[in-house]
């Protein structure tokens, strides 16, 4: 399967890049300072925002360099220089966390330690100890309203052949991605075990694809380029374009959104243990939790004293609701598969 010329878009961060050369050496490592993974994109925007500040302030002048990838590229960084990590603290989807502990690079979670964590309901704490769960990120349908009239209601819209040329994907390296095929998968006759249904139905769409993007950050940096008008994303991706001006907007699809839970874990051999600990309790606070609910961010909190906002209440009535009336998808079952599944995709979908 092979797109054009036109439709190709190598996108991503210079640390994406970076990483796909191979090569990611440990940022500088001050006294009092710690690198921290986020995720290309709106992720990374709200982070150095919101959260850098905060710990700044909560430790007493402690620092933050973030460094933005994707979680296939984390593990791998790490388990290669185990005494000596490139990061202290990694942010992982539900999905990529399971290889992360079956390769002894994580800490469990301190709770006694912690200031926030009784402020962090039992559906976000993990059933093994590691630290808990910081947001919710929701995946349905971004569309742009100008060029798409009738909002889309269903991932089949996306095959309608008058977006011909005009839909956006991105592979199965994010858990965005894997998402959407375990959901096209289901919608065809598939499970989250066999996704087989949807590689056929991927070739279909292929006809309406106009580009492809390394990252969900630059899959909704599509839109503000004019490359297309629809494609699957996350919901905080959407909001923090259509509070740019970009003409964007989101749908939940009639089987309903896909609700990813994402949390940040203390990587092993970390250099300041201390600072790494207010950094977790930083981002799980009433303070830090806000300002990333808070426009233009419209990330989900976990914090069961947040109330929701702005445009998160047009997804949600609050944060058990939106776990309530979303997709959670079962990640032991097929996380397993996924290497298979991203190697397919990337040969079958020239990037």
């Amino acid at each position: 399967m092979r797109l054009s010329r036109r439709s190709i878009l190598a996108a991503g961060s210079a640390a994406t890049a970076a990483a796909a050369m191979g090569g990611l050496p440990r940022l500088a490592h001050a006294a009092g300072s710690i690198v921290a993974t986020t995720y290309p994109g709106s992720f990374d925007e709200a982070f150095k925002a919101v959260v850098g500040p905060a710990l700044t302030r909560n430790s007493g002048g402690g620092k933050v360099t973030f460094s933005p990838l994707l979680n296939v590229d984390q593990i791998g960084k790490i388990q290669a220089s185990r005494s000596a990590p490139p990061f202290d603290v990694v942010l992982f989807d539900e999905g990529p966390l399971i290889p992360a502990i079956e390769a002894d690079v994580l800490e469990k979670f301190p709770v006694e330690k912690s200031k926030n964590f009784a402020s962090i309901p039992e559906a976000f704490r993990h059933p093994q100890g590691y630290a808990p769960v910081i947001t919710v990120q929701l995946i349905g349908i971004a569309y742009n309203p100008k060029r798409v009239k009738t909002p889309p209601t269903s991932w089949e819209d996306l095959w309608k052949p008058e977006y011909k040329g005009r839909v956006g994907l991105t592979g199965m390296g994010s858990s965005l991605g894997t998402a959407f095929m375990v959901e096209i998968a289901k919608m065809h006759g598939g499970s989250e075990t066999s996704i087989e249904p949807a590689f056929d139905a991927i070739k279909k769409l292929l006809p309406n694809v106009g580009a492809l993007a390394a990252s969900p950050g630059a899959l909704a940096a599509l839109f503000q380029q004019g490359e297309i008008d629809i494609a699957f994303n996350y919901f905080n991706n959407v909001a923090l374009l259509a509070a740019k001006g970009v003409d964007i907007a989101f749908a939940k699809p009639k089987s309903g959104a896909v609700a990813v839970r994402t949390s940040a874990q203390i990587v092993k051999n970390n250099q300041d243990p201390k600072l790494v600990l207010d950094y977790l309790d930083t981002a799980m606070s009433l303070e830090v939790q806000k300002g990333l609910e808070a426009s233009p961010w419209v990330m989900m909190p976990t914090n069961k004293n947040v109330t929701l906002t702005g445009a998160n209440l047009t997804v949600a009535k609050s944060v058990d609701d939106l776990v309530s009336h979303s997709v959670l998808l079962d990640w032991t079952k097929f996380q397993k598969m996924r290497g298979e599944w991203i190697t397919r995709f990337n040969k079958d979908v020239k990037i």
